[in-house]
């Protein structure tokens, strides 16, 4: 009997790596899928935060325009403004153009804001429905780049 198992012996040991290494495979491919969900939620954070910025870039440009215009519309103004974002800080630039015919009693301006740490832009219309006046406001169009 003993002189029938020797040609056997190490076979248990070759089963065992294949298990062994078939498990890491699968253990580094589960750690790999999700450093790829990490990456990816901290771009997803990034993305959310500078589009969080611009869009309050364009609110701040209406409300800037809403308080400079004060019936005498289609001047031309640049504001700018930091935000906090947790421990960093993104300053915003809004330039307000007045589009071509501007009228001082129904002013529309073309929008250009951007913020720093980003190449995106966002572009957009705006127009007052009386005057400048206060909470007259609309956006006729808008687009992020």
């Amino acid at each position: 009997m003993p002189g029938r198992l020797t040609g056997q012996r190490g076979q248990a040991l070759l089963l065992v790596l294949v298990f062994v290494a078939a498990f890491l495979l699968v253990v580094w491919a589960a750690l790999t899928l999700a450093s790829g969900a990490f990456l990816n939620l901290n771009g997803v954070r990034a993305d959310t935060r500078q589009t969080y910025a611009l869009d309050a870039g364009l609110a701040y440009a209406i409300e800037t325009n809403d308080s400079a215009a004060k019936g005498a519309g289609c001047q031309p103004t640049v504001t700018s403004f930091p935000l906090t974002y947790g421990s960093s800080t993104i300053t915003v630039t809004a330039t307000s153009t007045p589009v071509v015919g501007c009228k001082t009693n129904k002013p529309s301006y073309t929008v250009l804001v951007q913020a720093t740490g980003t190449s995106r832009t966002l572009t957009a219309q705006i127009t007052s429905a009386n005057g400048g006046k206060k909470a007259s406001w609309a956006i006729d169009w808008e687009s992020f780049q």
